[in-house]
């Protein structure tokens, strides 16, 4: 009887606790159900409210907040007279200027990147008809020396002797600043490039494709037949809703640069140097061409995508569409993220004063890539990561419309008849 009583017990301790974990599963369940039936809620308020969404003036500009930067304007001396060497193109026993103006923006202390670039792609593509500049701002103290002794030497240094040079400045106006000088100079440029620091330019394949397809000659005089148009990678910003060539290369041609102007001295606008392109295009409800770099031909150098071999070529399986990856085909022109001066010097070996070299053939089978890489490869497979899309996927789809024959983006580009804006 104490044994029928003993195991009644265990029977009833048992169903109890069969009970009592059931209830916590289904108190689980419903919580799960009421997480995701709000999180669903929330998705759908916040797609509702970003449809209706506008552009914006960013004014975080690298972590700094340009509404607080009242700082009074530092006495800033002129800087000494320091004339530019001209260069000039023979053409049948006469002289022709170059039609097209390499402009690196740079620090003025930053004096051994200027002779790296010096002594790579700009000596290698000087066959190329452009001239190379380097902006920097005012100086100051003890660097206006060296600056002026460094452009005695090369003859290659625009000076903007009327803003100071500090992040901020270089951040925000010193581009359109620079425009400005241009203008006021006397020279005259076709196109203008605007360059960072940390790219490699091929400016053979660069002219090829983009300038002479867009340059006549019918005058004597090298002249583009093209008006208000921009050359670049055409970018999306989220936190500012906003559309516009990516800083680190964009051209434009010398009316375009004009129109920028123009409108830098109505609206006065102080955010992202690249940014501000967009805003000002938007605030004065302009709209200019726009010509898209291919991701194949403008991209963010990865190493982690190269072959393995230590060389820059990438690996088999690359995205070669991808905002980030090593060099792939024939294609590239404008490699970004070049800091590192090894891998400045590793995508440097990889071309001729012709361009690009074609990626070495090899039997053996490549080094498997890191983790990171396999892993992101993996996830994207299964669609559970977007690491590979392009710039141009992320920009918004209801900022893009077809009208009269032409793609429109943001209602400030006009991409032709291309919507990717790919010539």
């Amino acid at each position: 009887m104490v044994a029928l009583n003993t195991n009644r017990s265990k029977q009833s301790c048992f169903k109890l606790n069969f009970l009592q974990r059931l209830s916590r599963l289904h108190f689980r369940c419903i919580l799960l159900g009421v997480f995701v039936a709000l999180s669903l809620i929330i998705y759908l308020s916040v797609l509702h409210a970003r449809s209706a969404r506008t552009w914006s003036v960013e004014t975080i500009v690298h972590y700094q907040d340009t509404t607080k930067l009242h700082r009074p304007k530092p006495t800033l001396l002129p800087f000494p007279n320091s004339p530019q060497q001209t260069s000039h193109d023979t053409i049948s026993g006469k002289q022709s200027r170059r039609p097209w103006l390499a402009a690196v923006i740079c620090a003025a202390q930053d004096v051994e990147r200027r002779m790296l670039i010096r002594s790579t792609w700009m000596r290698l593509f000087q066959d190329t008809p452009f001239d190379p500049r380097f902006v920097v701002s005012n100086p100051g103290g003890v660097w206006n020396e060296t600056i002026r002794y460094e452009n005695r030497t090369f003859g290659d240094m625009i000076v903007l002797d009327h803003i100071p040079e500090d992040d901020i400045t270089a951040n925000t106006i010193k581009t359109l600043e620079f425009y400005k000088w241009l203008l006021k100079s006397g020279q005259k440029y076709e196109f203008v490039s605007k360059l960072d620091t940390d790219l490699w330019l091929n400016a053979p394949a660069f002219w090829d494709r983009y300038l002479v397809p867009r340059l006549s000659d019918s005058t004597g005089q090298l002249t583009a037949r093209v008006n208000r148009t921009v050359i670049g990678q055409l970018f999306y910003s989220d936190s500012g809703y906003n559309t516009f060539a990516h800083g680190s290369m964009y051209t434009v041609t010398w009316d375009m640069m004009q129109l920028l102007v123009s409108l830098q001295e109505r609206f006065n606008v102080v955010t992202g140097e690249d940014a501000a392109v967009g805003i000002l295009m938007h605030k004065g409800e302009e709209r200019a061409n726009f010509v898209n770099f291919r991701g194949e031909e403008k991209f963010d150098y990865d190493d982690a995508d190269s072959r393995g071999d230590g060389s820059a070529y990438a690996r088999a399986d690359t995205h070669p569409t991808a905002i980030s990856h090593a060099l792939y085909g024939d294609y590239p022109i404008a490699i970004h993220q070049l800091k590192d001066k090894n891998l400045w010097m590793k995508v440097a070996a990889c071309f001729t004063e012709k361009g690009i070299k074609p990626a070495p053939t090899t039997r053996e089978p490549e080094n498997p890539p890191p983790f990171r890489v396999r892993w992101a490869d993996f996830l994207y497979s299964t669609g559970l990561s977007q690491a590979y899309i392009s710039m141009f996927d992320k920009i918004p789809k209801e900022l893009l419309r077809y009208e009269k024959g032409s793609w429109v983006c943001d209602n400030i580009w006009n991409l032709g008849k291309s919507a990717r804006g790919f010539q």
